[in-house]
């Protein structure tokens, strides 16, 4: 089995090489399956993360989870803590700034923490996903120490990945989260 640095570069690499019109194309293929999940019909606050670099885009489910009434909030990076808390985001063009590592995130200004009890659904994104709902993710653990707080409660947490980030096996750590379900096109 190949170590987590040489999978992660592997799969990052692909994430980039691929072409746009195809990352939008299976995006939207992997829209309808969460959409359709029953998880995501019930949950009332979902937390999206905000696609970064080649990533299965959210911006077109966050739009739509909108328009269904739903709530939404996103992570937050706070590097000093290395943690993460999730905040509400009610508007692309006021709510979302870049933040650490280049990702965008709710913007300081405005932000609305929400509390770990009113999420009811979290989707996750990975560099690489198992058959068994293991998850690589960039290396910095700030996934997985928020997730941790949700075992307790069981909140369903949703990988969403392209096809070639689909492995038989990954290698896992004590400390990794596994996912709910992962979806995939």
């Amino acid at each position: 089995m190949m170590d987590k640095e040489r999978l992660r570069s592997r799969i990052l690499h692909k994430l980039k090489m691929q072409k746009e019109e195809i990352r939008l194309r299976k995006s939207l293929k992997i829209k309808r399956m969460l959409f359709s999940l029953r998880e995501f019909r019930r949950a009332k606050m979902i937390m999206f993360y905000l696609a970064h670099e080649g990533e299965v885009e959210t911006t077109g489910m966050i739009y739509d989870a909108w328009s269904m009434g739903k709530k939404v909030c996103a992570p937050v990076l706070q590097t000093k803590e290395k943690r993460m808390i999730a905040a509400q985001v009610t508007s692309f063009t006021t709510d979302i700034e870049k933040g650490p590592y280049g990702i965008l995130q709710p913007q300081a200004g405005c932000l609305r923490e929400i509390p770990g009890e009113l999420i009811d659904l979290i989707v996750v994104p990975g560099v690489a996903f198992d058959d068994c709902g293991n998850r690589l993710g960039r290396g910095a653990g700030y996934y997985d120490r928020f997730l941790a707080g949700f075992q307790e409660r069981r909140v369903p947490c949703i990988g969403l990945a392209f096809s070639f980030q689909l492995l038989g096996r990954i290698p896992v750590s004590s400390h990794d989260i596994p996912m709910t379900k992962v979806l995939a096109a």
